[in-house]
């Protein structure tokens, strides 16, 4: 008897919910190591054409003397990355060209303690694909990749 209740009972859930929705985005929580110019996530992996929400939290303790922005840029093309990351440090304050059509998504800079988030799908192409910070001088050790399978 328990059993047939709890059949019906996930059926009735089941089709309650629309039977478990694929354009639920996958969460990624990246946040930078402390004070250290690293993040704590240098791999993640995303079904190909899903949804995805980065979550990036800059760990900087509040007290750190210093500016100590981050943010996450994902590149299209890795063989991009160097032209967009030095228009970042030179000429956007760490922050690329928003409508720079190379990335694929990135994240607002934030400042120490604070979150910052993007939502967007994942390309239909698997393969490696760069992540990095932007803010000036931070891209050569906080850095990563999103594999897409």
């Amino acid at each position: 008897m328990f059993k047939k209740i709890f059949t019906i009972t996930s059926i009735l859930l089941l089709i309650g919910c629309g039977g478990g929705s694929t354009a639920e985005a996958t969460i990624v929580n990246i946040g930078s190591l402390g004070a250290e110019m690293k993040y704590d996530v240098e791999e993640f992996t995303v079904k190909a054409g899903s949804k995805v929400t980065i979550v990036m939290k800059n760990n900087t303790p509040s007290d750190f003397m210093g500016a100590m922005q981050h943010n996450i840029v994902i590149f299209k093309n890795e063989s991009d990355a160097a032209s967009i990351i030095e228009y970042a440090e030179d000429y956007g304050g760490g922050s690329p060209m928003t409508n720079d059509n190379r990335i694929l998504a990135m994240t607002s800079l934030a400042d120490k303690q604070q979150e910052t988030s993007v939502e967007f799908t994942a390309p239909s192409k698997p393969g490696r694909y760069l992540y990095v910070c932007t803010y000036i001088a931070h891209a050569g050790s906080m850095r990563g990749y999103m594999i897409v399978e």
